[in-house]
Order: structure tokens, then sequence, then C-alpha cells
């Protein structure tokens, strides 16, 4: 009898203490909902999310973002940016948005921090010239020469050319629309020697109907009519550019023309390499020091140009428009378009002339490096407890006791098969960098049996081996 009511006790005592658990957790949450029934609406940080629809396919890095503002019924919010605008201490946000579902144009928002009141409001909107949400860039900078930051947007549109939208800001701190257009190729020139407030020039080009033709036309800017008027038009003859069969062909096509080792080595103290991975989805740059791994996020190409958005891990929210023009069969254009968060635009000296590091024709050629190349992939051991692990996503080297996980990357380069291998380190961020030459023991039937890794180090004489012991590796899997 006294077991029964001992244990009818703790059963009592057991219930009680779940019955005040979630009496404290109820009363927590019903005093957490009038908190933010409190809260203004203007102070409300809206999380939004894109819909699946038939005209707009959302990558995975905007399926969620963060809005100062709620948006307007039907009005639907794709992207944000946190920027600087005015160069005041605040930054607004710039909200990629679209007016309805079913909407084909693409629209921005400008919301405005108000330190007298503490937030946000819609302090302008309009229409952009890119419909492509993930191409579009957003940039800061006085191009109409009066001293106030312009908003700057440009991308792609359906027809994969590139656009360029310019809105100016006025004394007043609203925003008007200055220009729109797109073309092949549009550039802003400014003027590079001097230092007073001088309007800049865009220039557009345009392909025309008859193969090797396009139409150059500038635009200035004209203070009296407060937009950019057309003022000259040049034909261009492209006679000696040669026809790589780009234009025709998909998007993967390009990637895999794309798909070796490139080098710029006009200073010779500063050379610096691009490889495009198209199995890993990165854009590979590197010069003698460091390596950078851009992650592609979207791809399309219109002629002889291709068109990359990318990012880094270190700054995942200021995307990079690269552009790639097929010059020859050797020789490709770089440029590169900064997402920037004030006026201050990155220039780390990755645009350029590159060309490629080994005049092979494409085609077989590649196809049949790619082959040699898979046959690295595997498990080798070596000596003093090193160890080398080399697949397509993950590798590993283990060598004089040291363990590093990273990238590898296989490569002919001045003559020689180069390993490169980069290291990331668990924060994500690239850590140190090894190059090694590597020499291949075969078996009679072809299959990879032990390979030696001579250090080395690329430089502007090409290839540079450091004269220590190769490591050597045997095969096991």
């Amino acid at each position: 009898m006294k077991t029964l009511q001992t244990m009818l006790k703790r059963l009592y005592i057991a219930v009680f203490f779940v019955a005040f658990v979630c009496a404290a957790w109820l009363v927590a949450l019903q005093r957490r909902e009038i908190l933010q029934a409190s809260v203004p609406i203007e102070n409300r940080t809206v999380i939004l999310e894109n819909p699946s629809d038939k005209n707009e396919a959302p990558s995975p890095n905007t399926m969620q973002q963060r809005a100062t503002i709620p948006p307007l019924p039907g009005e639907l919010f794709l992207k944000t940016i946190d920027i600087n605008v005015d160069d005041d201490e605040d930054f607004e946000q710039v909200i990629v948005s679209k007016k309805s579902p079913s909407s084909t144009s693409l629209d921005i928002v400008v919301a405005d921090f108000s330190p007298a009141l503490g937030v946000y409001s819609r302090s302008f909107e309009g229409t952009v010239a890119a419909t492509k949400l993930d191409s579009i860039i957003v940039q800061p900078g006085d191009i109409t020469g009066d001293g106030l930051l312009d908003l700057i947007v440009q991308g792609l549109n359906e027809f994969n050319n590139q656009t360029l939208t310019v809105f100016r800001r006025s004394p007043n701190r609203g925003f008007a629309r200055v220009f729109s257009g797109a073309g092949s190729k549009i550039t802003i020139q400014k003027q590079d020697n001097s230092d007073a407030l001088t309007p800049a020039s865009i220039i557009v080009e345009t392909p025309l109907n008859s193969a090797g033709t396009a139409m150059q036309t500038t635009y200035r800017w004209n203070g009296r009519l407060s937009s950019f008027e057309k003022t000259s038009e040049t034909l261009l003859r492209y006679a000696n550019r040669p026809s790589l069969g780009l234009a025709g062909a998909d998007t993967q096509t390009f990637l895999s023309w794309l798909n070796r080792l490139w080098t710029r080595n006009a200073d010779p103290s500063d050379l610096r390499s691009l490889f495009l991975d198209v199995q890993g989805n990165a854009l590979i740059l590197g010069d003698s020091k460091i390596q950078q791994r851009w992650i592609i996020q979207s791809a399309a190409h219109s002629g002889n140009r291709l068109y990359l958005t990318c990012s880094i891990s270190e700054s995942s929210g200021l995307t990079r428009l690269v552009t790639i023009d097929a010059e020859t069969q050797d020789e490709i254009s770089v440029d590169i378009i900064d997402q920037q968060v004030s006026r201050f635009s990155r220039d780390e000296g990755w645009s350029g002339l590159y060309h490629a590091a080994s005049s092979t024709p494409q085609a077989e050629s590649l196809q049949t490096a790619q082959l040699d190349f898979d046959l690295f992939w595997g498990r080798y051991l070596g000596s003093e407890d090193s160890v080398l692990v080399l697949t397509p996503s993950k590798s590993i080297v283990v060598v004089e006791k040291k363990y590093r996980e990273g990238v590898a990357k296989f490569y002919n380069y001045s003559g020689y098969r180069v390993l490169d291998f980069l290291q990331i380190e668990p924060n994500g961020l690239a850590g140190a960098r090894l190059v090694f030459v590597m020499e291949a023991d075969r078996s009679d039937d072809g299959a990879i049996r032990q390979i030696h890794l001579i250090p080395a180090k690329i430089g502007p004489a090409g290839v540079q081996i450091d004269y220590r012991p190769p490591y050597v590796f045997t095969k096991t899997s």
C-alpha cells in the first residue's frame, strides 16, 4: 500500500511540473505576440520568399531576403541590397521587385532611413532595363558630374544583352531616371586625368544584321535637358575577328570551350591566371601569392560574350558580373563589374587580356586531356605517413605531417602537367596554395601506378621547379 501511495505521489509531482512548464511557455508566447503587434509596421523586418512562377525562376541565394519596408498589395520583393547611396552614416536599401507575379519587368524600390523618425520609408521606385534577376548589379557613383551619387543598375535582359539604367539623384534626395538602354556591350567612360566633377559618357555597342559589324553609339550628359543625349554613331567592323562557332552554341558549350588555364602576363611582375571549373561551378583566379574561388550563380551568353554572375564566401552579398569575350581561339578579354556598398569600387586587377596557357585545338584535344586527368583521381600512400586523396569535389594532402583539405585542379602549363591545390580552411576561407609538377608511372594496362609530385611555383617565366626531393605516392584505390 505504501508503495502505491509513493508512486501516485511521484506521478502527481511530475504532472504538476509538466503543467507548470506548459503554462509558462504559453504566457511567454502571448507576451511576444503582444510585443510584436505593438511595433509600427515601418519598423518591422519582413521576411520575403520568392514565388516559383513561370516568369521567374529564383536562384537559391534569393529564396529568402529581408526588407525594411513591407510590399504594396500585389507587389513581390525578389532581392534586397544594403547600400549607401547618399554618403551619410546610414545605409539605404535597394529592393528589386515586381509589380505583380505576371509582370515581365523588374523595378527597384529605395527604402531610405529617416534619423529623425528612426524608421525606413519608401522614397523612390522605378523600372530598370534588366529582366534577369540574378544578373542585376547596383552601384552608387557620380556619372552626371554634379557631386551627388547616382544609382547605376546593370544586368541582362531576356535576349542576354547587357543593360544599363541610371537614376540621377537630385538635391532634394529624390531620384529620376536619366538613361535606360541595352546592347551587346555597354561602357561607362569616365575622365581619368581630371579631379574636377565632369560627367561620364555612355558607349553602347549594338550588332547589325550584317556579320562582323556593329553600331557604336555615344551618349553624353546634357545638363539643360537633364538626360544623356545621343551625340554620335560609329560603324564598327570586325573583319579580322575569327568565327569561333560560339555565337550559335549553347552556354554549356561556351563554358566547355573556356575549360583550360588562361594567363595574363602583360606585366611580368604581376602574372595572373584564370581557370573556369565547369564541374565545380566556380571561377578560379590567382597570382603568384593568392588564389580566389568565385562561386558561379548564373551563366548566360550572347554571341562571343559570356556573362557570369559570381560571389565569394568572404562577401557573398556583393555580387560580381564577369564578362568574358572570346577574341580568338586562344585569347579572351575579361571585365568585372562589382556590386558596391559605397562609391569606392573594388579593383583587384583581374580584368584584362588572357591567353591560353597551352595552345591546343579544343574539341578532341580538351576531351583527351580531361580523360587523361581523370585517371589521377583516387587514393595514394607515401612515405613518412604521407597521404594523398584526389577527388573532383574535395582533396586531401598530408605531407611533412601537415594535414590539408581543399580543392585540386589539373592543367597543362609550359609543357608540364601541373597539380594546383588550394587549401580551404574550416571557416571557408582560402588557405595555402601548393603547386606541383606531376610525373606518373603507369602499369601495362595504362592505369596510374605511382606519381611523383615535384614542388614548383608559377612565375612570369612559366613553371619554376623547386629543386627539392619529390613526394612519391603509390596509388591504392
